[in-house]
């Protein structure tokens, strides 16, 4: 049967995507446009905070004594898995808008999807053991309850651009994501950003506040318009209800995250299996118990943390 009803529009949690080649500026900017959401929240009555998630090392901490955010770093391997549990801890724990600076690290970083497509054997089938995972971190964006600016590195290309003296410079350009092809439309709007201006352009734009302003700086203006449109719906927005896993469905995660690590450690290094043999199993994938599969990846993580020392 089809239920046939007046559309109303709701009031939207928006995903913005800030694409731009190293030096762009796009921490800078999500950051004056997560500022800008605050204020106009703050504005309407909502107090909230801004989170950072950090995968960038010291460089989350650089507009420090600019802007008023917290932080959190997103240490390796950084899996699809973890950027879910990001997102979902951040909505718990009361925050309103969260940066994820960046989210290229999801798909070409250490434990990211081009990795664990290589480990699962590098063929077209191994696709299909990877996009199921890279999917849920798209639906855990979309679908959350909570503002999301995710930056994401520039694929670089460069370009011989001769100035009005004559001098002929060498120009980086911006021209895609490093991130799966296509990601930047699953985003409320998107922007590249010139690497040497930190001019943005609208990429995608839902909103329809970009379509005819040409280039310009992200700034705190732009994010306060954003919050504007997306509270001038009259209903309120009901998140939609991701898939509960089941005890065998986080099982098999476990143990997959688990055996990544063996393979990007490698099973000859000393002391590697013996963790695992510990469970009475010669490899991650045996164990049928969801508590000694946690106990084996804790176990597994530190020893590889220790070897990257």
């Amino acid at each position: 049967m089809f239920n046939i009803q007046k559309a109303v529009r709701e009031k939207i949690w928006c995903k913005v995507a800030l694409i731009a080649p190293s030096g762009g500026g796009k921490t800078f900017g999500a950051l004056r446009m997560a500022t800008g959401m605050r204020e106009k929240l703050a504005e309407m009555g909502e107090e909230t905070k801004i989170l950072m998630a950090n995968t960038e090392a010291s460089r989350g901490l650089y507009y420090a004594n600019e802007f008023d955010y917290d932080i959190i770093d997103i240490p390796s391997p950084h899996n699809p898995e973890k950027y879910v549990e990001l997102i979902d801890f951040a909505v718990e724990q009361g925050y309103k808008i969260l940066i994820l600076d960046s989210s290229s690290h999801e798909w070409e970083g250490k434990g990211g999807c081009l990795e664990i497509h290589s480990l699962a054997g590098g063929t077209y089938q191994a696709w299909g053991k990877v996009t199921p995972r890279h999917n849920e971190f798209l639906y855990a964006i979309a679908d959350s309850p909570i503002h999301i600016i995710a930056t994401m590195r520039g694929k670089d290309q460069y370009e011989m651009e001769k100035g009005e003296t004559g001098r002929t410079t060498v120009k980086k350009l911006g021209v895609g994501a490093k991130q799966r092809e296509g990601v930047e439309y699953e985003f409320t709007c998107s922007f590249l950003i010139d690497q040497a201006s930190s001019m943005a352009r609208f990429q995608k734009d839902n909103t329809h506040l970009f379509e005819n302003r040409g280039e310009f700086k992200i700034s705190e203006k732009d994010g306060k318009e954003i919050i504007e449109w997306a509270n001038s719906g009259d209903a309120v927005y009901i998140a939609p209800v991701r898939h509960e896993k089941t005890e065998q469905e986080v099982l098999a995660e476990v143990n997959t995250e688990s055996f990544d690590i063996c393979s990007r450690v490698g099973s000859k290094t000393e002391g590697l299996m013996d963790i695992v043999k510990r469970y009475n199993v010669n490899s991650p994938k045996k164990i049928k118990s969801l508590d000694d599969a946690k106990r084996l990846l804790e176990e597994l993580k530190t020893f590889e943390k220790e070897l990257n020392k």
